[in-house]
């Protein structure tokens, strides 16, 4: 090759690079208003600008098999793949953490002359022990593009968008009518996203859906989640600029391999997170004093009627037989179930010694289950007397059942305080505003 050749070669790989680094430049701008657009309130600009990422990424012209560029929280790679792709799997273990001047975070290599615009790294497989606190995995199957291939023998275009934020995704003013959505918005006390982290992923222009071998993404918390209901979810875009979005459940099944781990199996790419519930959802504060009410009440007169019902069996002083013992048992356990319902609040107030907060939590357990019991018992001797043509004599059949009715729930009770006593005890009753915000530790019970 003569000079001339090899001038021309040269030209080629310095305007090859220098595209490469304005496109990166201009993706990387775009990021950083992404950033400087989050305390902006306008939901659809949040679709904008995030849709507008996606292009600029998968229109993005760069040597080599990938790209990488990052920002204080906001993370991107794009992949060149061919049909011949048969998976890629992506770790934040595997790979070094790219040094940033204000610490940000992300995958990749840095280059000590552009830290913030990487390319031709390579993926790492999934594999050893995590040691980085809050990291995350994709794997994605060799049928992604299956499909494309089918249609248009060509390269393919893979992104992946990391958010270690959520105030791209925050439900819309309105909610969708029916269906298995789930909210995420900071308003919600119940809920929230595991780590704040979203991972999103896009193969070319099209939409992935339906694929047989799902792609798994991996979510790891620093501390155990036990204890704690966690669901994947997907962001599914709403139908109008008004409504961006919400998070659904749809697609995906969850699994926890490990306390600190949860693995998420969806059928289809967009943008997944974890919705980690953790605590009910709160009652509104303007309906505690009614609940209260009503539930004191309506045990104050179970009480009193339960109580009249087996004082009076005893002043009429008749021949009882079984199903009339049979009924006073259930009468006795009702009147004890709400006895322990009524005391569990008082019980529960500090002063009060957290042992005794515990062993009347048992008690109202123990009263719960024997009700149960005594209300199937009340069924079977009913089986008895109406579905037998002829009259079944069981010998001291009264103080059997009063063995299954009294002793099975004591057993189970004290199997459970043997096994893990700390399920007893005080329980924080979450309270709401009219505005939906928290109010706190404001009802104790049990």
């Amino acid at each position: 090759m003569d000079h001339h050749g090899v001038l021309f070669l040269c030209l080629c790989l310095v305007t090859s690079q220098s595209r490469t680094v304005e496109a990166s430049e201009e993706t990387l701008l775009w990021m950083k208003r992404m950033e400087t657009a989050t305390r902006s309130r306008s939901l659809t600009s949040f679709a904008e600008l995030i849709h507008g990422l996606e292009c600029r990424l998968l229109n993005a012209s760069f040597g080599g098999h990938n790209l990488t560029l990052q920002t204080n929280t906001i993370q991107t790679l794009a992949f060149k793949l061919g049909c011949d792709f048969t998976g890629l799997s992506l770790s934040s273990a595997a790979l070094g953490r790219v040094p940033q001047v204000r610490g940000g975070w992300g995958w990749g290599v840095a280059s000590a002359s552009t830290p913030e615009i990487l390319h031709g790294f390579k993926a790492q497989p999934v594999f050893g022990c995590l040691q980085a606190p809050a990291q995350h995995a994709m794997q994605f199957p060799a049928e992604l593009t299956r499909d494309a291939c089918r249609t248009h023998q060509r390269e393919l275009r893979l992104i992946c968008i990391y958010f270690s934020t959520t105030h791209f995704f925050q439900d819309g003013p309105s909610r969708v009518g029916a269906g298995p959505f789930l909210r995420a918005s900071q308003k919600d006390i119940n809920s929230s996203l595991l780590n704040n982290y979203v991972l999103g992923a896009q193969l070319g222009h099209g939409h992935v859906h339906n694929l047989s071998e799902p792609v798994n993404i991996s979510f790891w918390h620093n501390q155990s989640l036990e204890g704690y209901m966690v669901t994947c979810v997907f962001w599914k875009e709403g139908a109008s600029k008004q409504h961006w979005g919400v998070w659904s459940p749809e697609g995906c099944r969850t699994e926890q391999p490990s306390p600190s781990q949860v693995l998420c199996r969806c059928t289809h790419l967009t943008y997944f997170a974890v919705l980690m519930q953790l605590s009910p959802a709160p009652v509104p504060a303007e309906l505690l004093a009614p609940l209260t009410y009503i539930s004191l009440v309506g045990c104050s007169i179970s009480i009193v009627a339960s109580l009249l019902t087996v004082l009076l069996h005893f002043y009429a002083r008749r021949q009882s037989d079984s199903i009339t013992r049979i009924h006073m048992n259930l009468h006795a356990s009702v009147l004890f179930l709400n006895v322990a319902f009524l005391l569990s609040p008082v019980l529960a107030m500090p002063p009060v010694p957290g042992s005794a907060c515990t062993a009347l939590a048992a008690i109202l357990h123990y009263s719960l289950l024997s009700c149960l019991t005594w209300m199937a018992i009340e069924g079977f001797n009913l089986y008895l007397l109406l579905g037998r043509v002829y009259n079944v004599y069981i010998r001291r059949y009264v103080l059997k059942l009063c063995a299954v009715g009294w002793g099975v729930p004591a057993s189970l009770v004290l199997l459970l305080v043997a096994v893990k006593s700390s399920v007893y005890g005080p329980y924080v009753i979450p309270l709401s505003n009219s505005q939906g915000n928290s109010t706190g530790f404001q009802n104790m019970s049990m």
